[in-house]
């Protein structure tokens, strides 16, 4: 009899058909007058704990420190001069993480921008850190000089799956997403704000990579018979490298739905650096939303890494599978120092539901995810000579994306089975 795959924010419970209990009755709506109009349509994940209202949300590729709000996202939340946030992550190797985040800037001024935040892990009792000071060197804040320094637990850049989800995968399906390892290490930057276009910065790091082991105790509510994935040992050592950052960030409003915003990074380790490892790698994750009519919406992704020098240690790998991209194979099933990776997400508005106490509505949508790692001895980016993976299927989602049903499968086997991933926010 054949299984079906359940994942839970990014979460695989497997059970076979005939053993999966069924879903317990939701209590209904309170009686009330039913209103039903077209569905508004949706956008790509905004940065997490953007705190921002659907319909109106600035869109970034969740990569960086993320110690500093853009200034002008700042500006257009109209937010006070100071921030102050709690932090909690679970994992499976702190494996509970408290702390705070805290903020300070007045965007278009001369004064300086300052992001920090402080954690413990409480387990493997280690304190982290980050703070990050931006001095801008031109009124209006074009060209700034900018440092930083980090202790952190850190994953990779294409395990996208955000703390909330991820710490509700652990909580109540023992199953975690990233794969971690701590680095420490201090940078400059200098950042030049191009309108219209994109950030584009210079940055010079010293990073220490460290391995992290499972935490052994990690607990969770359910499913406490379930072994826990290993945390993989990575390539110890230090890494000395400058980068090449451009960034852009996307504002969405009711009135504008359509954006383009990416995240291109260019590095170069070792050699004259110093540093245990010598590689240059590139990655370069675009992002696109298309707007087709009031109702439907294309989202479209693209990504891109390429290796053409020296050998990536574990940690800067590239890797593809799971709930990040091709939804119906395994998490980090491939792996290598190139990679390609193209997704698409239609999704129409059925209806929208308005009552006196509840409002929202539903989606349909239809997906495909195409692409793989894969290694190079030569360091070519030979992607005709690869045979690329694609996965489509369906979904339902709620109007407020707070909610998503993901029903995927393996295009390349018409006998492979659905994986059906529950998520708590657009995958991209």
């Amino acid at each position: 009899m054949n299984a079906c795959c359940l994942t839970l924010t990014g979460l695989a419970l497997c059970a076979a058909a005939a053993g999966a209990p069924a879903w317990a009755d939701q209590p209904g709506a309170p009686a009330d007058t039913l209103a039903f109009s077209p569905q508004a349509p949706t956008a790509p994940a905004a940065a997490p704990d953007s705190g921002l209202e659907d319909g109106d949300e600035w869109l970034r590729a969740p990569f960086g420190e993320r110690l500093l709000t853009e200034a002008e996202q700042w500006r257009d939340d109209d937010r006070d001069h100071q921030k102050l946030t709690p932090l909690f992550d679970y994992n499976r190797v702190d494996p509970a993480r408290l702390g705070l985040s805290y903020e300070a800037q007045a965007p278009g001024t001369m004064f300086p921008r300052l992001g920090a935040r402080v954690e413990v892990a409480t387990g493997r009792k280690r304190w982290l850190y980050g703070a990050q000071l931006e001095q801008p060197l031109l009124p209006r804040g074009r060209v700034a000089l900018g440092v930083s320094m980090v202790r952190r637990t850190d994953h990779s850049e294409l395990q996208q799956v955000d703390d909330v989800e991820n710490s509700l995968a652990l909580l109540f399906g023992r199953q975690d997403y990233r794969d971690y390892f701590e680095r420490e290490g201090l940078g400059a930057y200098v950042a030049w704000r191009v309108p219209d276009f994109s950030t584009v910065s210079v940055h010079a790091r010293n990073d220490d990579y460290r391995s992290l082991p499972l935490w052994r105790g990690t607990r969770s509510f359910f499913m406490r018979d379930r072994v826990l994935r290993d945390n993989p040992q990575i390539d110890e050592g230090q890494v000395h490298a400058v980068m090449l950052r451009l960034e852009r960030l996307a504002h969405r409003t009711h009135r504008t739905r359509a954006g383009l915003y990416h995240w291109i990074e260019l590095e170069r380790a070792g050699d004259r650096l110093g540093g245990d490892f010598r590689y240059d790698r590139a990655l370069a994750d675009v992002r696109s939303v298309v707007r087709l009519s009031p109702a439907t919406t294309l989202v479209l992704r693209a990504v891109g890494g390429t290796t053409t020098a020296g050998a990536l240690p574990v940690q800067k790998q590239f890797t593809a599978g799971g709930v990040d991209g091709l939804r119906a194979h395994a998490f980090a099933q491939y792996r290598g120092d190139q990679m390609l990776l193209g997704q698409a997400e239609y999704s129409i508005g059925l209806w929208r539901l308005h009552t006196g106490a509840l409002e929202g509505g539903l989606h349909a949508i239809a997906f495909v995810d195409a692409g793989r790692a894969w290694s190079n001895p030569e360091h070519q980016w030979d992607v005709r000579r690869q045979r690329l993976q694609v996965d489509g299927g369906f979904g339902l989602g709620t109007s407020e994306d707070d909610l998503r049903v993901y029903f995927a499968k393996n295009l390349q086997q018409p006998r492979s089975d659905f994986v059906i991933s529950v998520r708590l926010q657009r995958p991209f």
